[in-house]
């Protein structure tokens, strides 16, 4: 077992709450403590803090950490290794329903060299892990949901290429595709979230969940195609990016930067942009009209 694993899993030792114990209060814990390991702000093992997920030691220890946290919520962490020391790491919840096609949810994992990434996509990461926490909590009953955390997008998406290529290698059905890449940033606090090149439908699927949920935000769509779900939707799949306002220029001012860092993470955006994901997931794994 590696030290990454071994201390994680102590955290849900005997003595811990159970990892699906609590509300929202306890999904943000969860986040801020993920978030901090990955971002340097706290130890990710003993004696190790991450000045980035781009060096290849730096990733492993994020792989190990990202696949215990998985488990902590119930889940079976597989990894899909594809070149030199590259992984996807995801896994599989599914809803009971034989031959039911798959929802895909992710965020890439990795950063540039230069960056502890918090926002760029730590905050992504974090929030791909409340949502299956979620949805652990209240199960799908028409769709599995695989949760998928991508390597190497900051070289030109090769990770969701390889696992989009893994998909439609296997011939796995998927219902969509949604990626989250950078919802840490919200400085006019209106909460708002941009859908990039959204599919037919997939908008009033997020805007109900927000009528469902009495969130008055504003969801913007772009047609922004420079992160993971452009990789899919090449190969053919119904794909859509979650993101702030990017485009609508209200995004962090660190962006590939040292100074893209824990502290600079608006963790009340973050839980926002968590529960409307949550609940957007939840309409589709149960036709909620």
């Amino acid at each position: 077992m590696t030290p990454v694993l071994a201390l994680l899993l102590s955290a849900c030792g005997p003595h811990a709450a159970p990892a699906l114990s609590g509300g929202p209060e306890a999904t943000t814990a969860m986040q801020k403590r993920v978030l901090a390991a990955l971002t340097g702000e706290t130890d990710i093992a003993p004696g190790l803090k991450l000045a980035n997920r781009f060096d290849i030691a730096n990733k492993r220890a994020a792989r190990d950490l990202l696949a215990a946290t998985l488990k902590e919520l119930g889940l079976t962490p597989q990894r899909q290794a594809y070149g030199t020391d590259s992984e996807n790491i995801y896994a599989e919840l599914k809803c009971g329903k034989p031959g039911a096609d798959a929802i895909v949810l992710g965020a890439h994992y990795d950063s540039v060299r230069v960056a502890p990434g918090a926002n760029d996509d730590g905050t992504g990461v974090v929030t791909v892990l409340g949502v299956a926490r979620a949805l652990m909590r209240a199960k799908p009953k028409l769709h599995d949901v695989i949760f998928v955390f991508f390597d190497e997008e900051e070289r030109g998406l090769i990770g969701a290429r390889n696992f989009a290529q893994m998909l439609k290698d296997t011939n796995r059905a998927v219902h969509s595709v949604h990626t989250i890449d950078q919802v840490g940033w919200d400085s006019n606090h209106n909460r708002a979230i941009e859908l990039e090149l959204p599919f037919d439908g997939i908008v009033d699927v997020y805007k109900q969940a927000a009528v469902r949920l009495k969130m008055d935000i504003t969801i913007y769509t772009t047609t922004e195609a420079g992160s993971d779900h452009t990789a899919f939707r090449r190969l053919g799949f119904k794909a859509v990016g979650v993101t702030e306002e990017y485009r609508n220029k209200d995004t962090t001012p660190y962006y590939h930067k040292a100074t893209d860092t824990y502290a600079t993470v608006d963790f009340d955006y973050v839980a926002s942009t968590t529960r409307l994901v949550a609940e957007a997931m939840r309409g589709l794994t149960q036709e909620i009209r």
